[in-house]
């Protein structure tokens, strides 16, 4: 009988000790959990900060190589137009076209396009998230509600069905193959 009250006392003094370890696991856990999200979070913004980096720095180099072209033609249209030659109509399309192409991407190389896009995401992210919703094959997929699923593509149309593709470009599958063909009668 002192035997099982001492086993018991044992079973007792150890289960503080069994359970300090356990809470001392699952806080290590949550710490390693914690501070692998921190650093997955940490690479994620130098990822974005380079590709915006790369971003900003191909617009300057696009604006070096097409300004140039662009202000090669704009001089010899120029110059034609002051030595009194004949420059066609059509020359001004260029002129234009290009001059509203370079203030594109000097508002992305110098200006402040980068924030309006980023805004623009935000809004996007938040009021319009069914544009977001991937394939139903996709691996995301699963992460997105049937309601927000139902919301972007109940309201589209698979490409093939729209005319002109939706004169021959089904036609050529095999009956069957596609969700409508099954419900019709192509038994014959």
């Amino acid at each position: 009988m002192g035997s099982s009250q001492s086993s018991s006392l044992k079973s007792d003094k150890s289960s503080p000790k069994k359970n300090d370890f356990i809470t001392g696991i699952r806080k290590f856990g949550k710490t390693a959990k914690e501070n692998i999200d921190h650093e997955l979070a940490r690479k994620m913004m130098i990822q974005r900060e380079v590709q915006m980096a790369v971003n900003i720095a191909r617009a300057r180099d696009n604006i070096q190589i097409f300004g140039t072209a662009w202000m090669s033609l704009v001089s010899v249209i120029t110059v034609a137009k002051i030595a009194k030659k004949p420059v066609p109509g059509v020359a001004a399309v260029p002129v234009v076209v290009g001059g509203l192409l370079l203030g594109n991407m000097a508002d992305m190389a110098y200006g402040n396009k980068l924030a309006r896009v980023a805004k623009e995401a935000e809004h996007i992210l938040e009021y319009e998230r069914e544009r977001l919703v991937p394939m139903k094959q996709a691996p995301v997929s699963r992460f997105y509600t049937q309601d927000e699923k139902a919301l972007f593509f109940d309201k589209a149309t698979p490409a093939a069905m729209v005319w002109p593709s939706s004169m021959f470009s089904r036609s050529f599958l095999p009956c069957g193959t596609l969700e409508q063909e099954k419900d019709d009668d192509c038994s014959d």
